[in-house]
């Protein structure tokens, strides 16, 4: 039986990643790889390089858990209040949000959103609106979710399995679905952390979710 990746190849393939893709600075990007669990520390000039720079890394083969550490360089001086302002601001400008039931709180930069909405598309609307606020380093969402449509736990599961038989990286997977009060729960085993993200976004744009509780484990498949 082949074995699986060794750290420094899942490590010496994140690097090179990073250093190819044009949308990230990585000069100042640590990598470190322990037992498939990746871990980028150091700094970063934007928060969008922060998050791409972890799209990249859960898409390689033989990352089982990622742990993003990076912190952003500092922008142009601004004070949480003014950050403050401006997502407030901007939630108020998005379209279907209701932006007085979100609650904005900003510290060092950090912008945390609290409140309840409707849905997940209005959940991830809303930190969307949140980054597009200049002067941050980060956006934490604590939305929660209080559907408007009442729906059976037991549609939604059906609805949930059958997007799942429908993405093409997902079809063949032996993946659980349960559904108790309108929190989805996954289990089971897929081949790689982007597998188990796809699958939780299958799980919470289903209509009616409150909740996703992703339990699936990562393992990669041995290498050829």
């Amino acid at each position: 039986m082949p074995a699986l990746r060794s750290d420094a190849e899942v490590r010496q393939e994140a690097v090179e990643a990073l250093i190819r893709d044009v949308r990230v600075d990585a000069s100042h990007v640590d990598v470190h790889v322990v037992n498939g669990v990746v871990t980028l520390r150091g700094r970063i000039p934007t928060p969008f390089e922060r998050r791409v720079a972890e799209d990249i890394v859960r898409r390689i083969k033989g990352v089982r858990d990622l742990r993003n550490e990076l912190q952003v360089a500092a922008n142009a001086a601004r004070s949480d209040a003014e950050i403050a302002a401006d997502v407030r601001s901007a939630l108020e400008r998005y379209p279907g949000l209701e932006a007085q039931q979100i609650g904005v709180r900003v510290q060092n930069g950090v912008v945390t959103l609290t409140g309840v909405v409707g849905s997940y598309a209005e959940r991830a609307n809303a930190e969307a609106a949140a980054w597009q606020s200049t002067g941050i380093a980060d956006v934490v969402n604590n939305l929660a979710i209080e559907p408007a449509m009442t729906r059976t736990d037991s549609e939604m599961a059906s609805e949930v399995r059958i997007d799942l038989a429908h993405n093409l990286d997902l079809t063949r997977l032996k993946i659980e679905v349960e559904v108790q009060g309108g929190v989805v729960f996954l289990r089971g085993t897929v081949s790689s952390l982007d597998q188990k993200w796809q699958a939780d976004e299958v799980a919470w744009w289903t209509t009616g979710v409150r909740d996703v509780i992703n339990e699936l484990n990562v393992e990669p498949p041995p290498s050829p």
